[in-house]
């Protein structure tokens, strides 16, 4: 066998592991037939792993299957996927936040906190500050720094998949940046970076609005708007990176000149600090995306009307979206709460006129069921799941 032959074989039991571990967390408890039924693996291949993850304490049996199969003879063995001690975290720096939690490989979170900071402005302080909220979130938790495995941090832009350099017209403090390797350098720890749609995207499909489906879009609106793609239940990040950049659809020739330096893309027309530059003419006081909360909950019909043009232009780039990929969900998220409520109505109705209506009857249109908490909890999700322990 040649070397190439033998790391592919390698690679191939690394990904039948990571298959057979995914259904165990997902499905509690599970025999061993009904895990080659839904991995699509043999059982001689099945029956090897498990007993590999149970020598490494990883599955444990629970007893027999008397859940009435309608099968004669002795009954299955069931099985459960038991967390080891390690833990894994994730860190999301947001354009003015930064949020942590510690989880263990089940995906239940140990420990979590977030603070307001401005993380576009000051750039490697940013990491720094990190990196002791992470210390501060370790010391709360009674954990030790032994205990963490993996660490992936999400950021508000374009991140090289090559060179892991930020890449970002938005975050001009952070040009050059190499996230992974500072964090790296000042925790210890293994990390990578993500972008957070992308992130928040692996959150809601694995924790919230989205909880199993396998083909879900996650769109950000916030300074930008970015748009995570969860395609048969794995991220989709591309050969080099950069997918999901819905705000960069031209939506006009002759429109305002872009942070990407194209004219009439989405977001100068459609995101947050467009929609408070539109309300200060009505609402001088209109300063942020808290504003926009406000005003919402409030009922102000001013709020209201530009929330809804500004779903109707982003709903046209979604049911394009749609008629492309044909997702089982949007979920939205960002910076604002309330505000997503008409934002979303006007979607769902531009999907409507604007998608296949095949396609339309089955997507279903959805504000986030973790708020803030997507992207960090989608960090910790990517971290299990490239955690050695679980890969092999």
């Amino acid at each position: 066998m040649t070397a190439t032959s033998s790391r592919g074989l390698t690679s191939l039991r690394a990904a039948n592991r990571r298959l057979i571990v995914d259904r165990l967390q997902r499905q509690g408890e599970i025999s061993r037939a009904a895990l080659a039924r839904h991995t699509g693996l043999s059982g001689t291949t099945v029956s090897s792993l498990i007993a590999e993850l149970e020598a490494e304490g990883l599955v444990a049996e629970t007893g027999a299957d008397d859940r009435g199969t309608g099968r004669t003879g002795r009954p299955a063995r069931l099985l459960r996927f038991v967390p080891p001690r390690t833990l894994v975290a994730g860190l999301e720096l947001g354009h003015a936040s930064i949020r942590v939690a510690v989880s263990d490989l089940a995906g239940q979170v140990k420990v979590e906190q977030a603070i307001d900071f401005d993380v576009d402005d000051a750039g490697p302080g940013a990491l720094d500050r990190a990196a002791e909220l992470l210390g501060d979130a370790i010391d709360a938790g009674g954990i030790g720094w032994q205990d963490i495995g993996r660490l992936v941090l999400g950021i508000p832009g374009y991140v090289d998949p090559q060179s892991g350099t930020v890449v970002s017209g938005r975050m001009r403090n952070w040009a050059h940046l190499v996230p992974a390797e500072i964090l790296t350098a000042k925790t210890g720890l293994p990390t990578t970076t993500e972008n957070d749609a992308d992130l928040s995207a692996v959150g809601e499909q694995m924790f919230g609005a989205a909880k199993g489906l396998q083909d879900v879009v996650y769109v950000k609106v916030s300074s930008g708007i970015g748009a995570g793609l969860v395609l048969g239940g794995r991220l989709h990040r591309a050969a080099e990176g950069g997918t999901g950049e819905i705000g960069h659809v031209q939506v006009s020739e002759s429109g305002s000149i872009c942070t990407c330096g194209n004219r009439g893309c989405l977001e100068t027309i459609a995101s947050v600090p467009q929609a408070i530059e539109v309300l200060r003419e009505v609402h001088a006081d209109a300063l942020s995306a808290a504003d926009l909360d406000r005003l919402t909950r409030a009922g102000d019909r001013a709020t209201v009307r530009v929330l809804t043009d500004m779903g109707r232009e982003i709903g046209r780039a979604v049911a394009d979206l749609c008629n492309l990929l044909a997702p089982q969900a949007v979920v939205f998220g960002g910076d604002i709460d309330e505000a997503l409520e008409p934002l979303v109505d006007a979607v769902r109705r531009s999907v409507e006129r604007y998608t296949q209506p095949r396609t339309a009857a089955r997507v279903r249109i959805v504000r986030t069921s973790l708020g803030h908490r997507a992207g960090v909890l989608g960090a910790v999700a990517t971290a299990i799941d490239s955690h050695p322990l679980l890969v092999g």
